[in-house]
C-alpha cells in the first residue's frame, strides 16, 4: 500500500469517529468505535470497520441506523476531504475481533483448567 493511501486511511479514520460522536440519532445507543478504514484505489469506495459495544439488540439497532446514515456522514466527510476529487461510498462492516478473541481465551482457559485436573 502507498504512503498516501495509508495516510487516506488513516486521516479518515481519524475524522469518521469524530464525525461518528458527534450523530445526535437516539438509535446510536451503542459506543461506537472506528477500527478501520480501506479506500480503494481510485476512491470511489471505503469499508469501514466498526466496533460496537453494548449488548446485541443495541448494537444491532446502532449498525442498522450507521448504515442508513452513510450518505449524510459521507456528506460531511466531503467538508474535511475537500481537496479529494471524489469522497468515496461508504459501506460499514461491523468488527467482532474483540468478541471473538475473548471467546478463544474463555475456551483457552478452559482448557487450561481441565488440564491441570
Amino acid at each position: 500500500m502507498s504512503y498516501r493511501a495509508e495516510r487516506i486511511n488513516s486521516e479518515m479514520r481519524r475524522t469518521l469517529s469524530q464525525i461518528i460522536s458527534k450523530l445526535k440519532d437516539p438509535r446510536i445507543s451503542s459506543m461506537v468505535s472506528v477500527s478501520s478504514v480501506n479506500v480503494a484505489k481510485d476512491l470511489k469506495t471505503a469499508k469501514v470497520s466498526v466496533e460496537l459495544f453494548g449488548d446485541n439488540e443495541h448494537k444491532q439497532e446502532t449498525f442498522e441506523t450507521l448504515c442508513r446514515s452513510a450518505g449524510f456522514i459521507r456528506k460531511e466527510l466531503s467538508k474535511e476531504f475537500h481537496d479529494l476529487r471524489t469522497i468515496p461510498e461508504l459501506t460499514f462492516t461491523m468488527d467482532n475481533s474483540l468478541e471473538y478473541s475473548a471467546q478463544i481465551d474463555k475456551i483457552l482457559e478452559e482448557i487450561k483448567k481441565n488440564d491441570g485436573n
